[in-house]
């Protein structure tokens, strides 16, 4: 019902752009889209005017409504839905039907037995699919997240360790996943255990560590303006837990700021666990290798003559998804910095959620201490 709810919403609002045009509506298409195969209607089947944004999607009953503006009654309708082949055809011929059924064609999606050229095309449309579903498939906010930080840290031969508690209050969720909504949405709170204060022991960076949490940010390999620059290939179809994946390896071969998330990055590669179900994103990894890295963040830059930043790094991460939500982000990282060799392990674990009696928060603890 959320769907149809936003679809319709969607509609409406553009209705309204063109009828404030001046636009009218000289034919309303209403239909059913189904499986040619078995008559099982197909939900959630993209439908839209070829060259425009103008369209709607099939219901969970695959019915669908549509009313065609004067201006774009010459324009093909086209029809698209994963696992089955695309219809396209003009308009026009809709107008003389009042109920039309439109059959489409299953498509396999063994994926692994298609040449390359035609794999890349079918796991880019895996990749768009997921994007657009987090909305659907991701939990909407507000909510808490209560977390627990820790980073155990190996400088040349000694260790220590860093604990915190952190609270997480995202306001919208993932119901409008991009990179802007997340930083302006999500705040937290950080309470540090100790009485270790100094600057480096409490830079828990945590910026950084939840900017790998892609899903919410619908950035970097769930960016669909960004999926041709990769390299992908179908890894696995794993059966976990009784439901059935894809694990699409991806890899850019001149990282790029906007895909690696890295302003230096030399080499970037991972995997994304895909729902055969509903698209949803189980899983994301990656490793990256730079020569430097900014302090505070991985994604700025270094300025001219400034010599206080990481050298020769290279990192693993892998962000967990569960019940709708972020469940853990893991990362691994080695550099050295000012003739020491620095090992990391830091784990983001979130231990309990809930949207009822929340914390609202308004701002971001960068650097929690007395």
């Amino acid at each position: 019902m959320k769907t149809v709810t936003i679809i319709t919403l969607i509609l409406i609002t553009s209705l309204a752009s063109f009828a404030q045009n001046g636009s009218k509506v000289v034919h309303t298409i209403k239909g059913k889209v189904v499986n040619a195969d078995t008559n099982e209607p197909i939900s959630y089947t993209n439908i839209g005017l070829e060259g425009t944004f103008y369209g709607t999607a099939s219901n969970e009953e695959g019915n669908f409504e549509l009313k065609i503006p004067e201006e774009l009654s010459d324009k093909n309708i086209f029809f698209s839905a994963v696992g089955f082949k695309n219809r396209q055809f003009p308009v026009k011929q809709l107008f003389t039907t009042e109920n039309t059924i439109i059959k489409l064609q299953p498509q396999s999606y063994d994926v692994d037995r298609v040449d390359i050229e035609a794999q890349n095309l079918v796991l880019i449309r895996i990749l768009r699919m997921a994007s657009e579903n987090i909305r659907y498939n991701n939990g909407a906010g507000p909510f808490n997240l209560h977390c627990s930080y820790t980073r155990e840290t190996t400088k040349n031969d000694s260790s220590y360790t860093t604990n915190a508690d952190v609270l997480i209050y995202d306001k919208t969720g993932y119901s409008q996943p991009s990179v802007l909504d997340a930083y302006r949405s999500r705040k937290y709170r950080v309470s540090k255990a100790g009485d270790d204060y100094s600057f480096t022991s409490n830079m828990l960076k945590l910026d950084e560590l939840l900017a790998f949490d892609w899903v919410r940010s619908a950035s970097e390999i769930l960016n669909p303006a960004l999926l041709r620059d990769y390299s992908l290939s179908l890894k696995d179809q794993p059966n976990i837990n009784g439901k059935e994946y894809w694990v699409i390896a991806y890899k850019q071969v001149l990282p790029t700021l906007e895909g690696s998330g890295d302003f230096y990055a030399t080499a970037f590669e991972g995997t994304i666990t895909i729902s055969k179900e509903n698209y949803a994103v189980r899983n994301i990894s990656a490793k990256v290798t730079s020569p430097k890295n900014n302090r505070q963040d991985r994604s700025l830059a270094i300025a001219v003559g400034n010599t206080d930043f990481l050298k020769d790094v290279s990192y693993e991460f892998t962000v967990d998804y569960k019940d709708l939500l972020l469940n853990k982000i893991t990362l691994s990282k080695d550099y050295a910095y000012k003739n020491d060799t620095y090992s990391e392990q830091t784990v983001l674990q979130v231990n309990r959620a809930h949207a009822n009696g929340l914390t609202t928060l308004t701002s971001r603890d960068y650097f929690p201490g007395k």
